[in-house]
């Protein structure tokens, strides 16, 4: 073709000189061009058509980098300014099948891989397990940087290592080994350790059945903290998002919305301060995602957020620009030599890039477009290319193209095609080896010839189709009869290889349910798949897998007949009793409900009712029926020879409580370890119910606890150690403190269990299963209040690690709770306690999302603000639940809210005439001292007004009480201690003392970081110095508790105090206190 204009001859010879590679050199090797005819076949270099995704994803990358990388003024500017030192960018590519959006991901993964970022790859299927597919990915991690570690990541990755191994008990671990077990080659001391560590238990953890809801989440999220941790950026790809599911929905979201106020590392390579940074690059099928409403729902809540900045990238077709672009590069020939054919092949193949590529490589085989050696270029005939192909005959073409392979490559890729878009190396041996053998040949030596035909790729251990187009195609060719008979092969053969393996064994019963489905089987198989799903079900629920659980007990549910009590009495028992569980993790209370009153409908015996009866109660309690739960426990423990008084009272308590006092103080973690092992099924399910019942009755019916305790320690010491001693010991030392005003020994016996706790494999749960009575109540009266309040954090953590969503909840609530009584930003706060409303309404936790309520009420009050994001009922409403559920805690902890919300805007009356109603019990709580301050300040502030000798004599004893507190937490009481004597000294007249006490008090709020009671401290100064004729220094103090106040967040209070600050009369104080 003639060159029709100088602008054409400009654009060959500009070509020439930016690509001579296909523009200047001859190439006279059919077989070299032939190679260059792979639409996308070096990604990493160059995509024609995609340069504004390309750049887009680029800035992202580099604006990660920047802040990974930021120099040291700036990351001590970040640190100063409190902004997040955790930035997280995440993008989402949508478009058709074959639009290319795989190839924009390892274009970005080849950039990412030559900056030396850590990279995570997932790619998701019909056919695979979500949550495999990410464990999947942990594992080609490290299974990729374990070997070859250079200098220059050996730092990152040794500081990523000591992050997991910190941070992950050795009970996680095991469960991380058998998901992911290239995690156990790193690094080789700790490889050690926990070998002999998983031969010492000599069991899986399927034999560890129980494990909560979101543990494997929770691992993986913890996996990723550590990748983070390492200084450099992370990029987590997710391809194909549509084959997804809720679970791993909700560990992506976990993950982006949790992940904030994480501390910046020194980078020892480079000697400066980074910070950590996240890229998240999803893809998904949009004409498919519609059907996969959990993602969506996903990346809603990613692109509200207000800490992360989301791209979403529509990869459409090609122009026919871009397909000529395209052609005139690969056939190394000028555009006005390709753009008939650009044309062509843009109308057969609608710009689809797979189907560009497709449609080349059938027309190169067709010989309609080849290489002539004789003019050493290209050659075709576009009439005779339209005349034979049709226009919408792509998935047509691929199968034509199929059918002309060798029989045994067909066949080899019909059985790959049954695992989805990618299987393991390992499982084609496997079915390779001469027991599994399934066809007459070697599954891995054919499986090189789809390799060479393009078809199949191997990357590690792993083959993949070369998209899943190709994978889908394949599948469907096998007719439905024979498809599902190849499935239950592959099977079968799977099963018999798969012993204790979970991995093998779950895709074994994943393919064999694929051939079940709607396929009539005899009642012997039936049976015999109904097992073998349960027995997957263990696996999964063991992993923490509990969509795929839920998928293998259902399944294992319909398998049985109607019969199915009678016919499969313990096969029926085990899959309702798991159900009921799944239910519960999931926070199901209503699919829990209905699992539990079948197995009690056909359960045969008590011994077998024992699993039910524990989720019942968990159930009733979850309900906020804490009594019927506790009747019920306290009859299965009779019932195993426990009995207990009907009549309860203090007495009673205490005199149980003197009983066990000297043995409780004699108790050592040295003696303790002495003890054997309980051993006695009948005292290990009592111990059980005891445990449970403890808890319950704390909210519910407190004068059972001492005694309930003091069982489980006489337990202990007569029949031997178990988990459940350490949550009687710490209940031990609870009930010393609220009944027997012994705080030191009660302290003393939490420690002791703490210990315990620490040393436990299941740390994790018994951390979740005790923050109420050990962190919320024994350590914080006599350690920092502060430092235990960080606590509830991982305390959280640990119960989410451990499933145990109530726990997990809980310890929630006690954050929100100690960050309250601490002094915490108001603003913020309520931001958590909307999330802990919310949390809890989902997970059904109904308790903790009335006293989130309760408390919220507060934070609203004082700081002016609310949200519109969560419903809340009044105080009114909580009592008359409490009231009617007969909940001691939520009645005193409406009481409280409501007494303290009128003790900040300086209503004394109410306070004390809501004390008055509300008598104490006889029981401490940790908010009777809290109590004890209010109601002292108010009972003296008011005493100067009335001068009521009762009123000062509530004062007065409200300050010995603080003193004794004082002695025992000079920290977190101190500051209390000297406001209570600098009132009392000021009703005393005693104007020079009051002022040195009201300066003490200022000091100590200040010193100990309680900015609320540094705030009333000024506040308190400053009116005792107006009303004393000191106006000046009156107006200074209380400027300064204008300025704590508004640090505090509490602006209902500043505008009130404002009021009085601007009037500057006396008589105004009198009328706003």
């Amino acid at each position: 073709t003639a060159l029709a204009s100088m602008e054409e001859m400009l654009c060959d010879l500009n070509r020439m000189k930016k690509d001579p590679q296909h523009f200047l050199f001859d190439r006279t090797c059919p077989q070299k061009a032939l190679d260059y005819t792979s639409f996308f076949a070096n990604t990493e270099k160059h995509l024609y058509g995609r340069k504004r995704e390309i750049d887009i994803l680029t800035r992202t990358k580099q604006d990660i980098s920047n802040h990974v990388y930021m120099s040291d003024e700036m990351s001590m500017a970040k640190i100063k300014s409190r902004e997040n030192i955790f930035h997280c960018e995440a993008a989402f590519l949508s478009g058709y099948a074959g639009s290319g959006k795989s190839h924009l991901l390892h274009h970005l993964i080849h950039a990412c891989k030559e900056d030396n970022w850590f990279i995570l790859n997932c790619k998701f299927d019909k056919h695979s397990t979500p949550i495999m597919i990410m464990a999947k990915a942990f594992d080609d991690f490290f299974g990729r940087w374990v070997p070859r570690l250079d200098s220059a990541m050996d730092g990152s990755f040794h500081r990523v290592c000591l992050s997991i191994f910190s941070t992950i008990d050795k009970e996680g671990l095991i469960q991380l080994l058998e998901i992911i077990p290239n995690l156990g080659k790193i690094p080789p001391e700790v490889q050690t350790d926990l070998i002999g560590y998983c031969r010492d238990q000599g069991s899986s953890s399927i034999d560890k059945v129980g494990f909560g809801t979101k543990r494997r989440t929770q691992l993986f999220q913890v996996l990723i903290k550590s990748l983070c941790s390492s200084g450099r950026p992370v990029l987590i790809t997710l391809d194909d998002l549509q084959w997804s599911d809720s679970t791993n929905a909700d560990s992506i979201k976990g993950l982006i919305l949790n992940y904030q106020d994480v501390p910046c590392v020194v980078n020892d390579d480079q000697k400066e301060i980074c910070h950590h940074g996240l890229m998240i690059v999803g893809t998904f099928r949009s004409n498919e995602i519609g059907k996969n409403k959990c993602i969506l729902e996903t990346m809603n809540s990613i692109e509200q957020s207000e800490n992360i900045k989301v791209t979403k990238l529509d990869i459409g077709e090609l122009t026919p620009s871009d397909v000529g672009n395209f052609l005139s590069a690969t056939l190394c020939l000028p555009l006005r030599y390709t753009q008939e054919l650009a044309v062509l092949v843009h109308s057969k193949t609608r710009g689809n890039p797979f189907f560009v590529n497709q449609f080349l490589k059938t027309i190169i085989h067709n010989r309609m477009l080849q290489f002539c050696v004789k003019s050493r270029r290209w050659e075709w005939d576009c009439d005779v290319i339209d005349l034979q192909m049709i226009s919408d005959g792509v998935a047509e073409l691929l199968a034509n193209r199929f059918n002309k392979l060798p029989m045994p490559l067909m066949q080899t890729l019909m059985v790959a095609s049954c695992f989805g878009s990618q299987i393991e190396e390992s499982i084609i041996d496997l079915l390779s080896s001469s027991e599994q053998q399934l066809l007459p040949f070697g599954l891995k030596d054919v499986l090189e010839m789809g390799i060479k035909e393009g078809i199949i790729e191997k990357a590690g251990p792993l083959y993949q189709f070369t998209h899943d187009l190709i994978q889908q195609t394949i599948y469907e060719s096998i007719p439905n009869n024979e498809r599902k008979v190849l499935h239950k092969t592959i099977g079968n053969a799977l099963l018999k290889s798969a012993t204790n393996n979970s991995t093998i064994y779950l895709l074994a019963v994943d393919q064999i349910n694929m051939y079940r489905q709607d396929v009539a089987i005899d009642p012997q198989e039936r049976s015999h798949i109904a097992k073998i799903n349960a027995t997957a079900a263990k696996f999964a629920i063991a992993a923490s897998s509990f969509e795929q659980a839920r998928s293998y007990v259902d399944t294992g549910m319909q398998l049985l007949g109607d019969n199915r009590w009678k016919e499969e009495y313990y096969l029926s028992l085990q899959l309702y009793e798991m159900s009921a569980s799944i239910s519960c993790f999931n926070g199901d209370m209503g699919g829990m409900s209905i699992c539990l009153h079948e197995v009690i409908s056909n359960v045969h015996s008590f011994e077998d009712s024992l699993t039910t009866s524990g989720l019942l109660a968990m159930l009733l309690a979850a309900s906020m029926k804490n009594q019927e739960a506790i009747s019920n426990c306290l009859f299965i423990l009779s019932s195993l020879g426990e009995e207990f008084p009907e009549d309860l009272n203090l007495a009673t308590a205490l005199n149980e409580l003197a009983l066990v006092q000297t043995t409780l103080a004699n108790i050592t973690v040295d003696k303790l370890k002495l003890l054997p092992a309980m051993t006695d099924k009948t005292k290990l399910n009592a111990m059980k119910f005891l445990s449970m019942v403890c808890s319950y009755s704390i909210q519910s019916k407190p004068m059972l606890v001492p005694i309930l305790s003091c069982r489980m320690v006489r337990l202990t010491m007569e029949n031997g150690f178990c988990d459940d001693s350490i949550v009687g010991l710490v209940t031990a030392g609870f009930s010393l403190f609220s009944f027997a005003d012994n705080v030191e020994l009660g302290y003393q016996i939490g420690k002791v269990g703490e210990f315990f706790i620490e040393e436990s494999p299941n740390r994790h749960a018994l951390r979740s299963r005790l923050p109420f009575e050990l962190d919320g109540t024994l350590k914080a009266v006599v350690e920092p209040a502060q430092s235990v309040v960080a606590l509830f954090h991982d305390r959280y953590d640990s119960a989410m690690l451990a499933g145990d969503v109530g726990g997990a909840m809980h310890s929630l609530l006690s954050y929100c709770l100690g960050k309250l009584h601490t002094g915490s930003e108001l603003v913020s706060l309520s931001k958590f306690f909307v999330a802990c409303i919310k949390q809890s309404t989902k997970y059904q936790q109904n308790f903790v999302r009335y006293l989130a309520m309760s408390a919220y009420h507060l934070c609203i009050a004082l700081s002016g603000t609310s949200s519109n994001e969560v419903d809340i009922m009044s105080f009114e409403e909580l009592n008359q639940i409490g009231k009617r559920e007969k909940h001691l805690q939520l009645l005193y902890q409406n009481f409280f809210n409501e007494m303290w919300g009128y003790f900040w805007v300086g209503d004394y009356v109410k306070v004390l005439e809501l004390s008055k109603k509300y008598k104490p019990t006889g029981q401490k709580r940790s908010l009777e001292v809290t109590r004890t301050i209010i109601e002292g300040i108010a009972s003296l502030n008011l005493a100067r007004k009335t001068h009521h000798a009762s009123l000062r004599k509530n004062g007065e004893d409200a300050l010995q009480k603080m003193l004794k507190w004082e002695k025992i937490s000079k920290w977190n009481f101190q500051h209390c201690t000297t406001l209570l004597q600098a009132e009392l000294h000021y009703l005393n007249g005693d104007i020079a003392s009051a002022g040195s006490a009201y300066k003490a008090s200022i000091a100590s709020a200040c010193e100990h970081k309680f900015v609320h009671y540094e705030a009333l401290a000024y506040e308190l100064y400053g009116i005792f110095c107006v009303e004393n004729g000191m106006v000046k220094e009156g107006a200074s103090q209380l400027q300064m508790a204008l300025d704590k106040y508004t640090q505090w967040g509490a602006m209902t209070k500043v505008k009130a105090l404002q009021r009085f600050v601007d009037t500057g009369d006396p008589s105004f104080l009198r009328k706003f206190r």
